[in-house]
């Protein structure tokens, strides 16, 4: 009786762990294979937005990463597209720290309009890509409503 009791202390409580663990991984790849999905329907609209061009409003780097090599840059742009009025919009692009001079207040620059949502605006440069960061915050945000 003593032994039953003794392996059911250690066997419950690996159990419990067990099953813990397997519904916190398992969330986690839900999410994991969100933002694969998230990514590979960026690529698509990214490769369907129509080129246009745009002035920087205003810049601010959020973060770096990379030993400070690239930088997370929030942009406010107008954007004139080539039919229709100018708007202002949004977004976030990683670049490389030595092309933040490219994204000063004032300065012209090429992008991609997202043909489904005119709201997002892609680089179209060479130095800059659309943050991935930006993605995967979209993509936590949706996950947690």
């Amino acid at each position: 009786m003593g032994t039953i009791i003794a392996i059911s202390a250690v066997l419950v409580p690996l159990l419990v762990v067990a099953v813990v663990l397997f519904f916190v991984f398992r969330r986690e790849d839900a999410r994991i294979d969100a933002a694969k999905e998230r990514m590979a329907e960026l690529g698509e609209r990214t490769a369907r937005a129509r080129a246009a061009q745009a002035r920087v409003v205003s810049s601010r780097t959020r973060g770096t990463f990379e030993d400070g090599a690239m930088a997370f840059v929030d942009l406010r742009l107008e954007v004139q597209p080539s039919s229709g009025a100018a708007y202002l919009a949004n977004t976030e692009w990683e670049m490389n720290t030595s092309s933040l001079s490219m994204v000063e207040p004032g300065k012209p620059v090429a992008v991609k309009i997202d043909s489904d949502d005119p709201e997002r605006v892609y680089p179209d440069v060479g130095w800059a890509k659309f943050s991935r960061s930006y993605v995967a915050r979209s993509v936590m945000n949706k996950s947690e409503r």
